[in-house]
């Protein structure tokens, strides 16, 4: 053999060992557990922030009358609605109010400074949250709605609209 093969060869066979060495269990650390065990608390996500004054002032601008449209609403475990959506547009005070039906379900969205707030009445389901800051453009007659859906400070689904008041 000649010196650089039986090099080679010695290295082949120190790294072997040095392989076969790093798979054997030495015994010592059986029941030690992972080297790092760190527990940690769930984490929180932040409360989402609520529609308030500014949202009602752009639903404000919506004309009364009839609405037409389509509606998307998810509920977070529960599932989602998706249908064309009819009913009618108005105000009241510093109140504006989108409410009509949607497949099976009643829905209403009244937006007033406090707070923009949705009631949704199905089969076998009752809900109403509150809105979060989103989406909530309007121009002309038309509104395009996009927004988290809020209960107890979090966030439990969301609601997409697309309506033509007037």
């Amino acid at each position: 053999m000649t010196p650089l093969r039986s090099t080679a060869a010695a290295a082949a066979v120190a790294l072997g060992l040095l392989g076969i060495s790093g798979c054997t269990d030495s015994g010592d650390d059986a029941d030690a557990g992972p080297a790092s065990a760190t527990l940690t608390a769930p984490v929180t996500p932040p409360a989402p922030s609520l529609a308030g004054e500014e949202e009602a002032g752009a639903l404000s601008r919506l004309p009364e009358g009839t609405a037409t449209g389509t509606a998307v609403i998810a509920y977070s475990g529960l599932g989602e609605l998706r249908a064309p959506f009819s009913g009618t547009c108005s105000h009241a005070g510093d109140a504006t109010v989108v409410e009509g039906s949607a497949d099976t379900a009643r829905i209403r969205l009244e937006a007033e400074p406090e707070g923009v707030q949705l009631t949704l009445d199905d089969v076998d389901l009752s809900t109403s949250s509150d809105l979060a800051t989103g989406r909530y453009d309007v121009s002309g007659a038309h509104l395009t709605l996009d927004a988290p859906l809020a209960h107890d400070a979090q966030t439990v689904g969301s609601v997409q609209l697309e309506v033509d008041c007037g």
